[in-house]
């Protein structure tokens, strides 16, 4: 049977999947990725690294509502004329096949041979002075018809040469990263220009290395964004203070009990709470009492020092955990561990994420003038018909229902911490991405699953307007906090 063209655009061809399918043989590509995380991080416009997307590296920025994209080709050893040449090839196919998707190709290893030494010096001293020059170009001709002739000898033709010059950068002198304790060096080094981590010390950033590394690999093939990267970092970063030092908070909603370890901290509103009727506080009780109880329990742990691991203990409800981790964010570096029966260890909420997680979802289209969305999660079963009744009662249409569950919906449907934090994140994506694109501000949740992942959920709602929580309380559902994040 005769072979189907490739098409050079296509992210399936075995030159885009490469590095997939090698898996362990890229060990120089993981290590140059983590070790420039920390230089793309400081850029104000990263937003996304895709590993093994068109090639090694694809790197995305967006400024001003643009998006521009750069593409890295990484080599572990000095690149001969050659395979120089079948960079270019491939960085030409590839531009060829997304055209005008990428505004630079970037081939970076550890050196070129020394036959092609004079051509990557003659590109910089060109590029270099370029800026001097920029009123009088023909200045540079001479310069140019130098470099040119030195491509000319490596059998580079004239349309790959004005590719190189329009498009092409090499990058050398990476050839410590060849070496894990080198590149850990160099990974320590730069995150700590990062100013979030100015202040960290060697002891603390280490951790994050083996770490990442670990991430970068899992997620081949899979789009990074920066948001996730940062969380990542943090809990990273932070993990061995959280492993020494950590608070324990008693949080008692339905029953007040006494829990082990002792507690550093305890907000008892069980007052509020009566589980025999299903009782839970008025959305007024909610937001002038409980709420702001949280905010300055934060402020008291905050300045009580350095420790933001939290031990969570108690039986609350689930507008309580929501609310409870919107308050200790994941962006800020708060980890939290919390039981989650009937998970013999508890889940903590720094786990590393399910690779390759995805949701399912359902869109119900509301009223076009909508104010807002209302976003249903189904984990431990179908609470779709007991939403769409209650929010067709309140006479309050928003422009769409929106309902995210996991592949399966039950008591065994979260497999552990890992999924749950996977899926935390997944929501928030998307519930951005849907606000975005409808242009609204407000969001109604409603919330069916396990109390962890609650938590986990709210520590993910940031910079997303109005969130309104809803609480069942028998027969139908009551508003409970509103969160402004």
């Amino acid at each position: 049977m005769a072979k189907a063209p490739l098409n050079p655009g296509s992210l399936v061809t075995p030159s885009a999947m490469g590095g997939i399918v090698g898996g362990k043989g890229f060990d120089f590509q993981t290590r140059y990725t983590v070790c420039h995380l920390p230089v793309w991080l400081t850029q104000g416009g990263f937003q996304q690294i895709f590993s093994e997307g068109t090639g090694d590296i694809d790197v995305r920025y967006v400024a001003d509502g643009k998006s521009t994209r750069q593409h890295i080709q990484t080599k572990d050893h000095d690149v001969t004329p050659s395979e120089f040449k079948e960079v270019v090839d491939t960085f030409m196919t590839s531009d060829a096949g997304m055209p005008g998707v990428y505004e630079r190709f970037t081939l970076a290893c550890p050196s070129l041979s020394q036959q092609l030494r004079p051509v990557e010096t003659g590109l910089a001293r060109l590029r270099n002075a370029s800026p001097f020059y920029d009123d009088a170009p023909s200045a540079l001709a001479p310069t140019k018809e130098d470099v040119d002739a030195r491509m000319r000898s490596h059998a580079l033709n004239d349309a790959q040469i004005q590719f190189i010059h329009d498009k092409v950068f090499i990058e050398v002198g990476h050839g410590d990263l060849a070496h894990d304790e080198r590149a850990l060096d160099i990974f320590i080094a730069r995150l700590l220009k990062h100013p979030e981590f100015a202040d960290k010390i060697r002891a603390m950033v280490q951790p994050a290395y083996a770490e990442m590394i670990r991430y970068v690999s899992a997620s081949k093939g899979n789009v990074l964004d920066r948001s996730s990267i940062e969380g990542f970092l943090r809990a990273a970063v932070l993990s061995s203070l959280s492993s020494e030092a950590r608070v324990t908070l008693w949080l008692q909603n339905w029953t007040k009990e006494a829990f082990d370890p002792p507690a550093d901290y305890e907000l008892d509103w069980t007052a509020h709470f009566d589980r025999q009727s299903r009782r839970v506080p008025t959305a007024d009780v909610w937001n002038s009492d409980l709420i702001p109880q949280i905010n300055a329990l934060k402020s008291k742990i905050l300045a009580a020092g350095a420790v933001r691991s939290i031990r969570l203990r108690g039986k609350c409800a689930l507008s309580t955990g929501v609310a409870l981790g919107a308050a200790f964010p994941n962006v800020g570096g708060w980890t939290f561990e919390i039981p989650q029966p009937p998970a013999k260890e508890p889940w903590r909420s720094d786990a590393t994420p399910t690779p390759n997680y995805r949701l399912e979802e359902e869109i119900i289209e509301g009223q076009p003038t909508g104010a807002d969305l209302v976003l249903g999660l189904n984990i431990r079963g179908d609470g779709r018909e007991d939403v769409l009744r209650y929010v067709q009662s309140t006479g309050q249409i928003p422009q769409a229902y929106v309902f995210l569950s996991p592949s399966s919906q039950g008591a065994l449907s979260i497999g552990g911490a890992e999924d749950a934090i996977a899926m935390a994140s997944a929501i928030r994506e998307r519930l951005g991405v849907l606000l975005k694109a409808r242009q609204v501000r407000t969001t109604r949740l409603f919330f069916y699953g396990p109390f962890a992942l609650s938590v986990f959920v709210g520590q993910q709602l940031t910079s997303i307007g109005e969130v309104q929580l809803f609480e069942y309380q028998d027969p139908s559902y009551v508003p409970s906090a509103l969160l402004r994040t």
